[in-house]
């Protein structure tokens, strides 16, 4: 039964039918039907984030007009899909062009909707630098795939340096994309070095370049989305392609409406290839046997592994933002998501005995203990770890403080919005003021 549902997200989120929530209590199951649920305001989304003590007030133009470079999730809509007419930025709206156009250079990204977080931060550095993608030799080697990526970058930044930074903001996997490659500017990678003709990414020092990353709704420390799925992770990835192939063919004409940037595994659409015949070819890809897919880098032991692998700059400013859509229930503690919660999700974060939700889903086995700290959801990443990862210095964001480097500041917590609302897919109020609020935050960043 879940399946049914998850193809349905899949359907739902990347193609984003919908505009408006608009749910009556028959359309979803009844969160706490049998139990009171505790009450939590909702969060304004325009409310107003305090700028940092000693800020430069907008006097420093140099400061204000830093790029802020906007990075995708999981499944994310790329510049260009949709027939660049509904975005993951915004939806109908188009937030990085808003933001611009308000004095806040900001720019949409292009990653692998479906890639591991590798790869994506490799792209991320060459859409943003400009250049032929180059994955490393020795990467390219134990994933399967080739080392090249057929396209070439422009690049939509390409002063980028120390003299030229940028803010890095990722929503959901995004925001581990960003940690990514914030560690291969400054470390490069040790095992891509003793290849001669490695790539200049891959060699680290590039302290600097980014001024600071900002993430909303990241699961950090891995999301119970990913064991829930288990071993439906890939039939579920499967479905994902064959929906939105087979809701191409509605649009008489459209030979493209879906990037799935998947080249390195050559699963690129061939010229006169029909897309339902590109999306067959890369169901049927062998990228789903490796690790080297966005599954396997949502998971609490990826999370771990990134803790060591991945330590958090001291050159980098950190901020984060939370996002949660479900309520506690008042017996049990299970967390049941709210009325207005994405259709599509609200049946995978929705708590039962036995088969359990995100609401309320335990683990004691592996290496990641799930308890019930982990129950508080946004309907699809787990509240806990959204503030930022374990093990790194965490501390609510006090504008009245000097900001510090490497310190992760957490801006708050904002009740009543899931997964997609924040982006302003699915949600019937513009998300303008929340991202302009983070724009005049970051702007005043020294």
């Amino acid at each position: 039964m879940k399946q049914c549902y998850l193809s349905l997200l899949s359907l739902m989120l990347i193609l984003a039918a919908a505009c408006k929530k608009d749910i009556s209590p028959s359309d979803a199951p009844q969160p706490g039907a049998k139990e009171a649920l505790a009450e939590e305001p909702v969060t304004p989304i325009g409310q107003a984030i305090p700028l940092p003590s000693g800020g430069h007030k907008q006097t420093n133009a140099r400061a204000a007009n830093i790029p802020v470079i906007m990075v995708h999730g999981f499944g994310g809509i790329s510049p260009g899909d949709m027939m660049d007419q509904y975005r993951y930025w915004g939806g109908w709206d188009n937030i990085p062009q808003f933001l611009t156009e308000s004095g806040y250079p900001a720019f949409a990204a292009k990653v692998g909707p479906l890639s591991s977080n590798w790869d994506r931060a490799v792209e991320l550095y060459y859409y943003i630098k400009g250049g032929q993608v180059d994955y490393g030799k020795f990467h390219s080697g134990k994933a399967g795939h080739t080392q090249l990526k057929g396209r070439y970058y422009p690049g939509i930044y390409p002063e980028w340096d120390e003299d030229h930074p940028v803010h890095l903001l990722g929503h959901s996997m995004g925001g581990l994309t960003v940690r990514k490659l914030v560690t291969l500017l400054e470390q490069g990678d040790a095992a891509e070095r003793q290849d001669p003709g490695h790539t200049e990414i891959f060699s680290g020092g590039k302290t600097g370049w980014v001024k600071s990353v900002t993430t909303i709704s990241t699961p950090h420390n891995g999301a119970t989305l990913a064991y829930i799925l288990e071993d439906g992770y890939i039939p579920f990835v499967r479905q994902l392609i064959t929906s939105v192939a087979a809701l191409a063919g509605i649009f008489p004409g459209v030979d493209k409406i879906y990037d799935f940037s998947l080249e390195q595994w050559g699963l690129e659409q061939e010229p006169g290839e029909s897309w339902l015949a590109y999306a067959k070819r890369v169901e049927q890809s062998n990228i789903w046997q490796t690790e080297d897919y966005s599954g396997h880098d949502v998971t609490p032991e990826a999370a771990l592994e990134r803790r060591a692998a991945e330590p958090d700059s001291k050159n980098v400013y950190y901020f984060s933002i939370s996002t949660k859509a479900s309520l506690r229930g008042l017996i049990t503690g299970w967390e049941y998501p709210r009325l207005d919660m994405f259709p599509a999700v609200m049946p995978i974060a929705f708590p039962v005995p036995v088969l359990m939700g995100l609401g309320n889903y335990t683990r004691n086995s592996g290496k990641v203990v799930i308890d019930a700290k982990w129950w508080p959801n946004d309907g699809a990443a787990n509240v806990y770890g959204m503030s930022g990862p374990e093990g790194s210095i965490l501390k609510e964001y006090d504008a009245r403080q000097p900001l510090e480097k490497g310190v992760w500041n957490h801006i708050g917590m904002y009740n009543g919005y899931d997964h997609f609302d924040v982006i302003g897919i699915g949600y019937w109020q513009s998300v303008r003021p929340f991202y302009t609020n983070i724009a005049k935050l970051l702007a005043e960043v020294e």
